[in-house]
């Protein structure tokens, strides 16, 4: 069974797939989707309009390597028996974590305004944070055995889906210096929130003691009541009866979950050939007011159940008999409580930081930074890029990206353009270091050095791609 709760884990812990564009974007001046990272940044054409565009995002400090262990020269997959968990206790103290982001546009439009630029669009936004405490590990790598305290406050699972109303306008104050905001309306779909300051577990031959302080609040069409006993169980979780109406007002945009975020930036160009640029993008917030329920339980008991020996509950053979019987211990020794207050979720703010060198009107090479803001994380990405950019209809680049976790990848993206029809596809976490491994006997080849992977694909109409309305676009150094 130990395999069984291995792979479920990680199966739920890699399913947490929340949206920012692809980091190489962000030198693609040729793609409008650039201006989503920097609202300073003004796409080169006269106006644009979105057809269809999509971002997906995964983070995660478990890089792939760490899932096995060398063993008498052999890689060992997390679940054999062989797998030495010391590294990976102490990688996560903090636990494992992994944060995702989707972004579908429904609509984006773009047009130029003298020395300005405008832009309105319409976004569907998911965003999901997980993390699993060391003690899960340190469970399946000795069980528990008498006089082990084991430690779950860092246990999290926040989501949410959202809409997102923009808009951006961009400016040149002066020759050099170009500014831009992006003012957003959100109007919350649905979300979860887990808020766990105290949940520990001590371990002895006669008994188990438990101290808990969590809540978890959602933002469904539920109805949770007390039972008789005024405690809370799962059947007093009951669906809400919905009509269209009802249907209607919980998907569609409204003031039902009410929220707003602004973005920032700032591009300065010191000559042709060297400019710096930086942003904060999502900094916001998210009032959940519909639908909402928090559940809050909170106590400190001795559990004196059936003694069961723990390798038998790890082979699945009285598992059963132990949960149910704790689950029964939880409910009559926890004060549960539940409330209808509104409640408040974050949108993940990511700030960027980057400069760009351009030997040739057509060449640049790019460094950026991206620090992305989670509640109990940060996470830190470096990407390099070689953009090659004629901006008549073709531009490519291709880069590493790389983070302070050791992971390091390839990207690879391009843009081309038939007549006004753009399509246009970015990626980061391109795999570029492989092991051979071993899973119970069974060799293949992985990936090794990866933790994130990040896509943005879309369509747009361009128009007035080959200048600007008050100059030439490519011909300022020479004719591409």
């Amino acid at each position: 069974m130990k395999r069984y709760i291995i792979y479920i884990l990680m199966l739920l812990l890699w399913y947490d797939a929340t949206a920012q564009p692809s980091l190489s974007l962000y030198y693609m001046e040729s793609v409008p989707q650039s201006s989503l990272l920097n609202p300073a940044r003004q796409p080169r054409c006269n106006m644009f309009i979105t057809v269809a565009s999509m971002s997906l995002h995964t983070e995660t400090n478990i890089k792939a390597s760490k899932l096995f262990t060398k063993v008498d020269g052999e890689w060992n997959f997390i679940t054999d028996k062989n797998y030495d968990y010391a590294d990976i206790k102490r990688k996560f103290k903090r636990g494992a974590r992994l944060n995702n982001q989707m972004s579908v546009e429904l609509g984006n439009v773009g047009w130029r305004d003298h020395n300005g630029y405008w832009s309105v669009g319409i976004s569907e936004r998911f965003e999901t944070s997980a993390a699993l405490p060391s003690a899960f590990f340190s469970m399946l790598d000795n069980g528990l055995p008498n006089g082990t305290r084991l430690k779950f406050n860092t246990l999290r699972i926040n989501a949410c889906a959202y809409h997102e109303f923009a808009v951006g306008y961009s400016q040149k104050l002066t020759e050099n210096l170009s500014v831009g905001i992006r003012a957003k309306y959100l109007s919350g779909i649905t979300a979860i929130k887990t808020d766990i300051p105290k949940f520990s577990v001590n371990t002895g031959r006669d008994q188990w003691d438990f101290d808990i302080n969590a809540s978890i609040s959602a933002s469904f069409p539920i109805e949770v009541k007390n039972d008789p006993d005024g405690s809370i169980s799962i059947d007093s979780i009951e669906m809400k009866e919905m009509d269209l109406h009802d249907a209607l007002k919980f998907a569609l945009p409204g003031l039902r979950n009410p929220g707003a975020a602004v973005d920032l930036g700032m591009e300065y160009t010191f000559n042709k050939n060297f400019r710096v640029s930086a942003a904060v993008t999502d900094l916001g917030l998210i009032f959940w007011t519909g639908d909402a329920n928090t559940v809050k339980a909170k106590g400190a008991f001795t559990y004196t159940g059936p003694n069961i020996d723990l390798d038998s509950f790890f082979d699945g053979t009285d598992a059963g008999e132990l949960l149910t019987d704790l689950a029964d211990s939880l409910k009559n020794m926890v004060t549960t409580s539940v409330s209808h207050k509104y409640f408040t979720t974050g949108v993940h703010p990511n700030i960027y930081i980057g400069g760009e060198y351009t030997p040739l009107h057509f060449l640049s090479i790019g460094l950026v930074s991206r620090t992305t803001l989670w509640k109990s994380s940060v996470s830190q990405n470096f990407n390099l890029s070689v953009n090659v950019k004629p901006y008549k209809f073709f531009s490519v680049m291709t880069g590493l990206n790389a983070d302070i976790k050791g992971c390091c990848t390839a990207d690879l993206g391009f843009s081309l353009k038939l007549g006004p029809l753009q399509y246009y596809l970015m990626t980061n976490g391109i795999p570029i270091a492989y092991r051979k491994y071993n899973i119970d006997g069974s060799r293949f080849t992985a990936p090794y050095n990866v933790c994130d992977f990040n896509i943005s694909t879309g369509l747009n109409l361009i128009f007035g791609a080959k200048g600007f309305k008050d100059k030439p676009m490519v011909n300022t150094y020479s004719v591409f």
